[in-house]
C-alpha cells in the first residue's frame, strides 16, 4: 500500500517538473539562436597598419619673432606737485570762501584765506612817503650843486680881477701915482674872495657824500616799502596752481601766526610712481619705456599707463630690486583716478633687440624640447633637441597660438632648426623615436573628412 502511494506521488511530481524543464530548454535554444545570429551579422573593424595608427599631436613651428620683455613690480603712487601753504605774516582771518573745504577743486590764484592787513598797509604808506621825501632831497641837492658850481666860478673870476687890480696898483705905486693904503684895501678884498672860494669848494666837495647818504636812505626806504607791499600781498593766501584741497585749518576770526600751516593742496594730474623691479632688469629698462599699472590684480587692461623717466643707479641688496620712476598723467576729475599713497602693481615693457624663437613655457622640459621630424610614409619621428631659455614672459600671442598665455624666449644658437615643429601636446605620453602625426598633416585631414576626400560624385546617387 505504501509503495503504491509513493509511486503515485512521484508521478504527480514528474508531471509538474517536466513542463518547466521543457520551457527552460526552449528559452535556452532561443537565446543561443539569437547570439549566433548576432555573431554571424557583426561588422569587421578595419585594422590600420602600425605606421599609420600613431599618436596625433599638436606642434608649433620654430620661428623667430620680435618680442617685448615684461618686468613686474610694485610701488606706491605719489604726487609730483603738492604745496603746504603757511602764513608768511601774522594776522586775523577776515575772509574764507564757503567752498574752500577739504576735497574742493581750486584753480591757480583762487582765494584760500585773507588776513587783516591794516598794519602792513600803513607801513607801506609810511615807507612810500619816506621815499618821496628822500627823492625830493636828492633833487634839491642837485640844484644846490649846480648853484655852488656857479658861485665857485664867479669867485674865481673875482679873484682874477682882484689880482689884476693889485698888479695895476703896484705899477702905480712904482710910478708914484698911488700909495700903499690903496694896495692894502685891494689885497684885503682879494683875501676875502679867496676864503669865500675855499668855502664854496668845500661845500661842493661834500655834495657827493651827502648824495650817497641820501641814496642809501632811499634804498632802505624803498626796501621797507617792498617788504610792506609784500606783506600786504602775503596777507592774501591764494592757490599756487590747479589742485585739490587736502586740508584747510583756519576760519574767519582765527588768529594765524607767522609760519602757521593754513592749507595743503595736491595736484592729481601728474603722479610719480617709484616702481620696484627685479635687479636683473637693470640692463633692460630704459628711460622712455612704457609702464602699465593696475590698482588690483594685474589682469586685463591696465588702469593707467605711464613712461619711465628715471632709473635709480643702485640696487637694493636686501630685496634684490632696483627702483625705476614712472610718470603718469590722468584726468583729476575722473572718479577712478589714481590717488597718491595707493599701492599699485606695475609692468614695464622692454623691447628685445633680437628676434628669438618663442615657445609655450610647457613645451620646454629640462632644457629640451620634442621636435617632430619630416613627414615620411604617413608619420613623423620624435626627436629631442636641447635648448636654453633666455627669459620667460606672459601675454597673448595669437599669431603663434591663441590659447597660450605663458611663453619662453630661447637663447640665440640654442634653439630648434627654423621651421621645425615643436611638440606642445601629449608631452607626458611621447618619447624619443616614437612615430606620431601632426593634427595639420594632410593625410590626417583626409581621414578626418572622408566626404571631401571621396569627392562630390558620391552624393549624386544618394537618396535623401
Amino acid at each position: 500500500m505504501q509503495k503504491k502511494k509513493k509511486s503515485e506521488s512521484s508521478a504527480r511530481l514528474l508531471l509538474v517538473i517536466l513542463p518547466r524543464m521543457l520551457a527552460v530548454l526552449v528559452l535556452l535554444a532561443i537565446a543561443v539562436g539569437i547570439v549566433a545570429l548576432l555573431m554571424a551579422t557583426r561588422g569587421q573593424s578595419e585594422k590600420r597598419p602600425p605606421e599609420v595608427a600613431s599618436v596625433v599631436i599638436h606642434a608649433i613651428d620654430s620661428q623667430h619673432h620680435s618680442t617685448d620683455r615684461v618686468w613686474s613690480g610694485y610701488g606706491t603712487a605719489r604726487t609730483m606737485r603738492s604745496a603746504e601753504l603757511v602764513a608768511e605774516v601774522a594776522g586775523r582771518v577776515i575772509e574764507r570762501p564757503e567752498r574752500i573745504e577739504a576735497g574742493a577743486r581750486i584753480k591757480r590764484g583762487d582765494l584760500i584765506v585773507r588776513l587783516e592787513a591794516t598794519d602792513y598797509i600803513n607801513a607801506l604808506d609810511s615807507a612810500q612817503q619816506a621815499v618821496k621825501a628822500i627823492e625830493a632831497q636828492l633833487e634839491g641837492l642837485d640844484v644846490e650843486e649846480e648853484q655852488t658850481q656857479l658861485q665857485v666860478q664867479y669867485a674865481g673870476e673875482e679873484i682874477e680881477a682882484a689880482k689884476r687890480d693889485l698888479e695895476r696898483i703896484d705899477e702905480a705905486i712904482g710910478a708914484g701915482a698911488a700909495n700903499s693904503g690903496e694896495r692894502d684895501g685891494v689885497y684885503a678884498a682879494l683875501l676875502r674872495t679867496q676864503r669865500q672860494l675855499a668855502t664854496l669848494r668845500q661845500q661842493l666837495d661834500l655834495i657827493p657824500s651827502r648824495r650817497l647818504n641820501l641814496e642809501a636812505q632811499l634804498s632802505s626806504q624803498r626796501a621797507s616799502a617792498r617788504v610792506a607791499e609784500q606783506n600786504v600781498e602775503r596777507s592774501t593766501i591764494r592757490a599756487p596752481f590747479d589742485a585739490e584741497i587736502q586740508s584747510v585749518t583756519p576760519r574767519v576770526g582765527d588768529w594765524v601766526g607767522l609760519g602757521t600751516s593754513v592749507a595743503r593742496v595736491v595736484d592729481l594730474s601728474q603722479l610719480e610712481i617709484p616702481l620696484k623691479l627685479p635687479a636683473s632688469s637693470s640692463s633692460w629698462v630704459r628711460v622712455g619705456d612704457e609702464a602699465q599699472f593696475w590698482l588690483r590684480e594685474p589682469v586685463g587692461e591696465p588702469d593707467r599707463v605711464g613712461k619711465i623717466v628715471r632709473v635709480a643707479p643702485e640696487a637694493d641688496a636686501s630685496s634684490r630690486t632696483i627702483t625705476v620712476y614712472a610718470e603718469v598723467s590722468q584726468d583729476p576729475t575722473d572718479p577712478h583716478r589714481l590717488l597718491p599713497g595707493q599701492f599699485v602693481h606695475g609692468r614695464v615693457l622692454t623691447h628685445d633687440e633680437h628676434d628669438r624663437v618663442i615657445l609655450p613655457r610647457r613645451a620646454v622640459q629640462s632644457n629640451t624640447v620634442f621636435v617632430a621630424g619630416p613627414l615620411k610614409n604617413g608619420f613623423r619621428v620624435i626627436e629631442k633637441v636641447p635648448v636654453r631659455i633666455a627669459y620667460s614672459f606672459e601675454g597673448r600671442r595669437p599669431t603663434i597660438d591663441p590659447n597660450e598665455n605663458q611663453w619662453v624666449a630661447l637663447e640665440l644658437g640654442y634653439e630648434p632648426v627654423e621651421g621645425s615643429p615643436v611638440v606642445v601636446s601629449l608631452l607626458d605620453q611621447i618619447v624619443t623615436g616614437m612615430r606620431v602625426r601632426l593634427d595639420r598633416d594632410p593625410e590626417l585631414a583626409q581621414e578626418l573628412d572622408p566626404v571631401s576626400s571621396d569627392g562630390a560624385g558620391d552624393d549624386e546617387g544618394s537618396t535623401p
